[in-house]
């Protein structure tokens, strides 16, 4: 009898450690699916992130959706997300993140745009004061001028509200300005 108490206590023990053991992995397998996060001159992001895209593109024919799959998952910190953004959003979001994936999008749609417009659009973003524009599905667009030229910002927040990622830059000509400042303003 006393054997086979000692055998089913180790047993249950075994099944334990093992059930502890799954859900370690499943836990490090989460965390190794979440993006890295990148602080510090825009450069620093930029430049190995661009590397990254090029070589996938050159490796892989141009299949964008191949790249998409394959570019490192990094968030960049833009800066903070000014207060006016933050009202304008609904939401608590502290910071503003531009993501690998968005980087490997604009170099595909917009490959006009250079490392100094990004940072120029940044900068602008810092200290916002003008109008947030209502761009659908929760998204806000902000006219940002930075080294003499208009860009369309959209910013998005994660369907919680806890962050917001800037996903589109595009510069605007005089007739897409005129069209962007008559959508609904947020405030």
């Amino acid at each position: 009898m006393q054997s086979w108490l000692s055998n089913r206590i180790g047993s249950v023990k075994s099944e334990s450690e093992l059930r502890f053991s799954i859900l370690i992995q499943e836990r490090e397998k989460i965390e190794a699916m979440k993006p890295k996060i990148a602080e510090g001159p825009f450069h620093a992001f930029y430049d190995p992130m661009k590397a990254v895209y090029d070589g996938l593109m050159a490796k892989y024919g141009g299949d964008f959706d191949i790249v998409r799959a394959e570019m490192p998952k990094v968030n960049y910190v833009v800066d903070s997300l000014p207060s006016r953004i933050q009202k304008a959003m609904k939401t608590t979001a502290e910071l503003l993140f531009f993501s690998s994936d968005t980087l490997a999008k604009q170099l595909s749609h917009h490959p006009e745009l250079t490392q100094q417009e990004y940072v120029g659009v940044f900068c602008g973003i810092k200290g916002y004061t003008g109008n947030v524009y209502d761009r659908g599905q929760g998204s806000a667009g902000l006219v940002i001028e930075a080294g003499g030229r208009c860009y369309r910002v959209i910013l998005k927040p994660t369907l919680n509200l806890l962050e917001v990622y800037l996903v589109s830059i595009s510069s605007l000509n005089a007739d897409t300005l005129r069209e962007f400042l008559n959508s609904k303003p947020i405030i």
